[in-house]
């Protein structure tokens, strides 16, 4: 009997994942568990103990690959409240801003030093989180280049070590400037709220998992038949005017403001968790083809385009800042939310206020100040921005 079951698979999976965000857990966030898993799994690949077969025999990358990931997408887009955003527009921007200054910095700076597909792949995730990452290591392995899949998958696991720190120290900045009133907490002027629904809320109380599970597929469907018929004529790989994640994420956002999806639809039908590890899934593939040697090679453009994106995020986020009347450390903090999002944008603004010398009201004027904001620049660049990024860019970098 073979040990190489698709069950064990996935307990090994599962298993190397687990201890992942254990470690994340007690590293408060600082450690991925990504990394964890890359160190594990490359181990294994490069001694032999775990076979390369193991990365497919599971299934799951075949479930995620083909509707798995759709699913995952058009979820995202019933995360995203429009009145928040619109309520801390000023941060929007701001948070845009720096991954505008990522994408430049990665076009110009990154691509002549460090060549055209480590730059453009390592945009995407440093601009969000892991689907992002996924996105463009999907797009890789169809364009038979492996390695820069893992490559982007990499990037996401080391970006923490430089945007924490950083992000860190600004909002000590931030508090100490709302504390000696240098910094104009004043909200802003309320805006007209929001409402898009046409569909009443069910006061039934019937609630099937089955059927927000196929709301959710009809939806994804939806964005998808749309998108296919956006094909660029000749574009190898299939490029679109409309890239099928981008069309997942806008019709998920559609769909949830007009009623007919669930807020947060995956966690209402209890099926997010199982998709989550679907996703996860994805990455151990792409560090199968990662030799030792390729490895070596992939730790200077890894530190040197992490560093030249934290630099573009920083002065695109500051001249927005500027133009916003935003503090320059305030501006940095929500442009550098792309490398971590949720919930390390909460776990640092908790620190920053527990840390202050400061009677418990100050803190509480501090952490209304600072909390908002972040959670909403996490989310504007992690859940939002970097999936459109990653799905307009991907069929660029390998054409």
């Amino acid at each position: 009997m073979t040990l190489w079951t698709p069950l064990f698979s996935v307990l090994l999976l599962a298993a190397v994942f687990g201890l992942g965000d254990y470690v994340a857990f007690k590293t408060k966030g600082i450690i991925s568990g990504i990394i964890i898993a890359a160190i594990i799994y490359l181990a294994g690949f490069w001694s032999g103990i775990i076979p390369a077969t193991t990365t497919t025999s599971t299934g799951l990358p075949a479930v995620m690959v083909n509707f798995g990931m759709a699913l995952i997408v058009t979820h995202l887009g019933t995360l995203i409240n429009l009145n928040d955003l619109l309520k801390e527009w000023k941060t929007v921007v701001i948070a845009l801003a720096g991954i505008i200054g990522v994408g430049i910095m990665m076009f110009t700076v990154g691509a002549a030093v460090f060549g055209k597909e480590y730059a453009l792949s390592a945009a995407p995730p440093i601009a969000g989180g892991i689907v992002a990452a996924t996105i463009v290591n999907q797009t890789a392995v169809a364009a038979n280049m492996p390695l820069y899949g893992a490559f982007a998958m990499l990037i996401m696991s080391f970006q923490m070590f430089v945007g924490v720190p950083i992000t860190s120290f600004m909002l000590k900045k931030v508090a100490h400037g709302v504390l000696g009133n240098t910094i104009d907490t004043a909200g802003t002027k309320e805006l007209k709220k929001i409402n898009l629904r046409i569909l009443p809320e069910s006061k039934s109380g019937f609630k099937s998992l089955n059927l927000s599970i196929a709301k959710l597929a009809a939806v994804a469907f939806i964005a998808y038949s749309i998108a296919m018929l956006t094909v660029i004529p000749g574009s190898a790989p299939t490029n679109y005017y409309l890239n099928p994640y981008v069309a997942y994420l806008l019709f998920g956002i559609l769909f949830m403001e007009l009623g007919f999806l669930e807020k947060d639809s995956l966690n209402a039908s209890r099926s997010f968790g199982l998709l989550m590890l679907g996703t996860l899934s994805l990455v151990p593939g792409s560090f199968a083809s990662v030799t030792p040697a390729a490895f070596l090679q992939m730790l200077w453009p890894i530190a040197g385009l992490l560093i030249l994106g934290a630099t573009g995020i920083a002065i695109f986020s500051i001249v927005a800042g500027k133009l916003l009347h935003y503090s320059m450390p305030l501006s940095i903090a929500l442009g550098l939310t792309a490398m971590m999002g949720y919930p390390a944008t909460y776990i640092l603004s908790m620190e920053c206020v527990t840390a202050l010398d400061a009677s418990e009201e100050d803190k509480e004027k501090v952490k209304n100040y600072i909390l908002p904001k972040m959670l909403v620049g996490g989310f504007t660049t992690v859940t939002v921005a970097s999936v459109i990024f990653a799905g307009v860019l991907a069929p660029m970098i390998f054409g």
